[in-house]
This record gives structure tokens, C-alpha cells and sequence, in this order.
């Protein structure tokens, strides 16, 4: 009688192939998977960035009052991440004379008023969203964005209080679907004189994410320069 066992069997060869194809296939996948979550939050990022404008053009049109009248020549919220030392009895003051200290040396209060290091380059971010949330158009604009990516927390998770005058404030900032502080700047210079020099402002200020990879200045960058100038 005739063996037909290895004209139905399955060589070694043959099982490396289909694992191999698999193995591809999967990779397929995962990268066309990772692909269209990266797209989904660029999409995500983008309609934010656009709601911050909103709020940002709506805050020019309110016409903030600064308490500091040197402030007077700015139309929109003044950067922290390098700013001066403005009188210590307003509140945007106190703020910006806090994010304002030499890098790893600000203290805020974190959760049941344990201090912990505060990171700079939070400030401009933090500045931003506390200056809109003063005007009531510009906080139903900004209540529009996704819960997701405005966070009072460190990179510790740690809850970001600034203590002023027995009150305190949760620091509150914009992050990106990545997780990464929006970058905010209104000035073109990084350091600034004893006061903020009107000359040195944009015509609108420039909000920006890190992209997917999480570090500025690199080709995967998402902003607004291109649509507010």
C-alpha cells in the first residue's frame, strides 16, 4: 500500500513562510493603525489650536485692561516663559513673577501643599489659559475643547496650586493629544528688558505643538503661524 503522508504534510519551510507573511501582515497593520491615531490626533490638534484662536482674537476684541498700564500697547496675554517682574499687588502680576524665576527654582504648591519644582517651560501655557479664562467669551471658547488636553498636573502628577495672597489658584494648561505643554508666544525676542517692549510683539500671537514626537522645532510641529500672522 502506498504512503500518502507527506503529500498532505507540511514542511518546515512552509510553516516559516506563512509565519513570515503573518509577521508582515502584522506590521502592516500596526503601522497603518499608528498611522491613522497620529492623523486623528494632528486633526485633534489642529481644531484646538484653531478654538485657542478664537479665544485669543475674542480676548483682543474685549480689550483686557493689564492692572500694569505699561501693559497697555498689548493686545493679547503676556508670555511668563521669560518675563519681567511687574508690581507684586495684581494678580497677573504675581503670576508672572512666580513662572518667571530661573529655571528649576519656582516652588508651587502640589497636592495637600507638598512644594514641588515647577518645569518653565509650562509658564507660556499656563500664562495663556489664565489670562483668557479672566474674559467670559473666551472661557465658553475655550470650555469647547476637549477635557483631555487641559491638565493641572506635573509631569508627576502632582496638582500645580499657586498660592497668592491666602488664595490658590489652580495653574491650569494646554497640552497636546501627546501629552506635551502648547508651546505660547506673543514676543519675538526670548529675553526680555525690565519691561516688555511693544515693538518685540506679533501680529498674533503663535501656539504650537511638539507633534508625535514631543520636541519643538522639528518638521512634525503643528501651528498656527501659517493662518494668524
Amino acid at each position: 500500500m502506498k504512503n500518502y503522508r507527506n503529500k498532505f504534510g507540511i514542511t518546515l519551510i512552509e510553516v516559516l513562510v506563512v509565519v513570515a507573511i503573518v509577521a508582515l501582515l502584522a506590521s502592516v497593520v500596526i503601522g497603518l493603525a499608528g498611522r491613522m491615531d497620529n492623523q486623528g490626533k494632528e486633526r485633534l490638534t489642529k481644531n484646538t489650536i484653531a478654538l485657542i484662536g478664537n479665544a485669543l482674537e475674542q480676548f483682543r476684541d474685549f480689550g483686557y485692561q493689564y492692572g500694569n498700564t505699561n501693559y497697555a500697547e498689548f493686545h493679547f496675554p503676556l508670555d511668563c516663559n521669560d518675563s519681567p517682574n511687574p508690581p507684586k499687588d495684581i494678580l497677573e502680576g504675581v503670576l508672572q513673577d512666580a513662572l518667571a524665576l530661573a529655571p528649576g527654582s519656582v516652588i508651587i504648591s502640589g497636592v495637600g501643599g507638598t512644594p514641588v519644582i515647577h518645569q518653565p517651560g509650562y509658564s507660556g501655557s499656563e500664562a495663556m489659559y489664565f489670562f483668557l479664562s479672566q474674559v467670559p467669551q473666551c472661557r465658553k471658547t475655550l470650555d469647547r475643547i476637549d477635557e483631555s488636553l487641559l491638565t493641572d498636573r506635573d509631569e508627576n502628577h502632582n496638582r500645580l496650586v499657586l498660592n497668592v495672597a491666602g488664595r490658590k489658584y489652580p495653574l491650569l494648561r494646554f497640552i497636546d493629544p501627546w501629552g506635551t505643554a502648547l508651546r505660547y508666544d506673543y514676543y519675538y525676542e526670548d529675553i526680555f528688558p525690565v519691561q516688555p517692549n511693544p515693538n518685540t510683539k506679533r501680529t498674533f500671537p503663535q501656539i504650537t505643538s511638539a507633534g508625535a514626537d514631543r520636541i519643538f522645532n522639528t518638521r512634525d510641529d503643528i501651528s498656527n503661524i501659517d493662518t494668524k500672522r
